[in-house]
């Protein structure tokens, strides 16, 4: 049934990537699916935002961030896990990620009871619902030892 299956996570919060890992790990191996993990930087698009970052910090900040999502697979994934690395809105990102590759389901995941997480996720998964090009699996309240 999924052949493809699209996992955001956050690079910031490796206790919960992992846990949600392991949930679609257990939704792709009987189907033998592929899993391909995305993460998304916020954008430099914003002029006033832009304005003050040089190229050099830019350039750093992505490295930074791949080595992070790098370590993370190296670490928790199973070899045949890709990745990709995206800027921008989250859930555009997430979206042109899943069209691309063509994914068969998108599994996102929402803390509920994070102040933060109710500003941010909820809208960003609300979004990809919304415009995905396939199926999408919320998974709930992923238990972090960190808040």
């Amino acid at each position: 049934m999924f052949k493809k299956i699209l996992v955001p996570i956050d690079v910031d919060r490796p206790i919960a990537a992992k846990a949600v890992y392991d949930g679609v790990t257990a939704i792709a191996k009987p189907f033998g699916a592929e899993i391909r993990l995305i993460s998304v930087m916020p954008g430099f698009g914003m002029p006033i935002v832009g304005s003050f970052i040089s190229d050099r910090v830019r350039k750093e900040a992505i490295e930074h961030f791949r080595d992070e999502l790098k370590a993370f697979v190296v670490e928790n994934c199973d070899e045949s896990v890709t990745f990709k690395i995206r800027s921008g809105k989250h859930y555009e990102e997430i979206v042109k990620m899943a069209k691309k590759w063509e994914a068969d389901l998108i599994v996102v995941y929402h803390n509920r009871y994070r102040d933060i997480n109710e500003a941010f996720s909820h809208t960003c998964a609300k979004h990809v619902y919304r415009d995905a090009p396939c199926s999408v699996l919320r998974l709930r309240n992923i238990r972090e030892n960190v808040v």
